[in-house]
């Protein structure tokens, strides 16, 4: 009985330990100018031969992760400037916009690591019917695929 006790007391210590790492270095690599790398790759027929639109919130307000991740980018779109107003720079909403032409050549864009970010979310703006939302880690490098009915994203290894 008391060796599955400090064999359970061990297992988290060493799970807490890990947490606990994780977000240092998370908070260290911010704190030294960390950057999050995205890789976007265009396809010539995007958006059905038309520009999309695509829109990277980082999210540090829980309750407001959870309302943003109910909508579709149709949705974010139609109501992204008033939801901007609503969350004023510094109220834990951070967002970068772009928008591309099918078969352009983006170069790896760098965007300043946030710590603070509970969650993030990529929107894409596409004709096709679909949520277009995807939900990703805030401190992870991605590749973004932007092909003719939808985009996806993957983690960069």
């Amino acid at each position: 009985m008391q060796r599955k006790f400090v064999s359970l007391f061990l297992l988290s210590l060493f799970f807490l330990i890990i947490s606990v790492c994780f977000i240092s270095c998370v908070r260290t690599r911010a704190m030294l100018g960390g950057k999050i790398r995205i890789d976007v790759t265009i396809s010539e027929k995007a958006n059905q031969s038309s520009p999309v639109a695509l829109d990277l919130l980082m999210i540090a307000d829980e309750e407001l992760l959870d309302q943003l991740l109910k909508l579709t980018a149709k949705q974010w779109f139609e109501r992204r400037d008033q939801i901007k107003k609503d969350y004023l720079k510094d109220s834990g909403l951070k967002t970068w916009e772009w928008e591309w032409v099918p078969g352009q050549a983006v170069p790896i864009i760098e965007i300043p690591l946030q710590p603070q970010a509970e969650g993030a979310i990529i929107f894409a703006d596409y004709h096709t019917p679909g949520a277009h939302r995807f939900r990703i880690d805030p401190a992870e490098d991605i590749l973004i695929y932007l092909d003719e009915n939808d985009a996806s994203v993957e983690i960069m290894e």
